[in-house]
This record gives C-alpha cells, sequence and structure tokens, in this order.
C-alpha cells in the first residue's frame, strides 16, 4: 500500500469503471474513509470485507 498524508489510495479497475478509495488503519483493521462516486459503498466497510467482493467480482486492484 501507499501511504499519504492521510492513509493509503487503493485504485479499483473494472470493465466499466476506474476509482479510487482510501484507507485509514483504525487499531488492527484497515477501514475505508473516502471514496469516489462508484465505489461510495465501500466508506466505512474493513478491508476484509470490500477485498472479498472485488475478489468475487474479478476487479483489478492497484495500491498507489
Amino acid at each position: 500500500m501507499v501511504a499519504t498524508a492521510h492513509g493509503k489510495v487503493m485504485k479499483v479497475t473494472a470493465p466499466g469503471f476506474h476509482d479510487e478509495a482510501l484507507w485509514r488503519k483504525r487499531g488492527s483493521k484497515w477501514t475505508c474513509i473516502s471514496a469516489g462516486p462508484i465505489l461510495h459503498w465501500m466508506i466505512g466497510k474493513p478491508y476484509h470485507e470490500v477485498s472479498r467482493y472485488i475478489e468475487r467480482k474479478g476487479w483489478r486492484v492497484i495500491w498507489g
């Protein structure tokens, strides 16, 4: 993951879109704190939950 002043940026690419989300570590878990319009549903969700969904959809993730 690439760090910014506010967290780490996740770039998601799928056949129909490209969007980004910002993640921050809260305690021992990574949580989405901000996201673009397509990934807005991620906000407040833990990484393990989001990553399972992304994997099922076959979306590509790049950190940075």
